[in-house]
């Protein structure tokens, strides 16, 4: 065997372990979830996802994006692909429509649950048609709105936020992903309002 052919051989082995370590430090890094900052996330353990969006602020909105399980910060949210969906205080809005130019479209399923949702519905699909936050007022939005628009129900007697019930979202994300959310509240432990939370998972 020719010496320049060994000397070939012999770096192409030397650089196989470099790349199979870089690989497994990539793949490592994907699976990390968002414990700190604006948006906090944990795994269920069920192939599904509890994110927490920090929407306290009366005048930020805080941008949460599907693929990364966390907060990202769009350089102009009007024109930016990079998040999928936001909050400030109770109101939500999507990446699509009058909210983005990201082509995010959301379907509303009443009268069903989380796991009851196994597959992308066929219709139903709108965006954001909202020139703003509050479209409908304090506490009552109404159309046209955000596609998010009403995902609680207002207790007129303590002021109080609750998502509706039997209700489901499936969000298709500029990336062309599917993912089904269920809203799970608005408050922290402490009772503190702008906390909202949602548990959400993929769907083939």
């Amino acid at each position: 065997m020719t010496r320049p052919l060994l000397l070939s051989l012999a770096l192409a082995a030397a650089a196989l372990p470099a790349c199979t370590e870089s690989s497994a430090s990539d793949t490592t890094d994907g699976d990390e979830l968002p414990t700190d900052g604006p948006v906090v996330t944990e795994d269920l353990g069920d192939g599904s996802y509890e994110s927490i969006i920090d929407s306290t602020s009366e005048e930020a909105w805080t941008y949460f994006d599907f693929e990364s399980k966390g907060a990202v910060e769009p350089a102009d949210a009007d024109d930016d692909q990079v998040w999928d969906l936001a909050a400030l205080r109770f109101n939500v809005k999507s990446n699509g429509g009058t909210s983005g130019k990201g082509g995010v479209e959301v379907a509303i399923l009443d009268g069903t649950s989380f796991d009851a949702v196994t597959a992308v519905p066929a219709d139903g699909w709108i965006a954001d048609e909202a020139q703003g936050p509050g479209t409908g007022g304090e506490m009552a939005n109404v159309e046209p709105g955000y596609a998010f628009d009403n995902w609680f129900d207002y207790n007129i007697m303590d002021h109080t936020l609750a998502p509706k019930a039997d209700r489901v979202y499936v969000v298709r994300t500029p990336e062309g992903n599917h993912f089904k959310l269920e809203m799970l509240g608005f408050y922290d432990e402490a009772g503190t309002p702008g906390f909202v939370s949602f548990r959400w998972a993929a769907l083939p």
